[in-house]
């Protein structure tokens, strides 16, 4: 899979993070790990065309998998806000919950980076 373009990237991000979100709440971790690396791949590419920034606009998606990892790499663009959409994630029930939390602990400590 080659990315071309930053609109195709995005659209990779988008989807990657649904289905890894599925994935995670269903168990289904070589599957959830088939699309963390899509989602990877895609941000790595926005990274290299300094278009992180796209991701604003889905820290507001209806789709809690799409808000999670967005966030997680808003961190490094604007910190605040990218822990106010965790926290907010983190006061949600389920796996996602967790996972925004650990998020959370774990770049307070340094130890993420996006």
């Amino acid at each position: 899979m080659k990315i071309k373009d930053i609109e195709t990237a995005l659209e990779i991000f988008e989807e990657a993070c649904i289905k890894h979100s599925e994935a995670t709440e269903q168990g289904d971790y070589k599957t959830a790990n088939k699309y963390y690396a899509k989602i990877i791949k895609a941000a790595t590419f926005l990274k290299s065309e300094n278009a992180i920034s796209n991701l604003k606009d889905y820290l507001s998606s209806s789709f809690v998998g799409i808000r999670l990892w967005a966030a997680c790499y808003w961190l490094a663009v604007n910190e605040q806000e990218g822990i106010e959409v965790l926290e907010e994630i983190v006061k949600s029930t389920g796996i996602h919950s967790l996972t925004a939390e650990t998020t959370l602990s774990e770049w307070k400590k340094g130890n993420l980076k996006f």
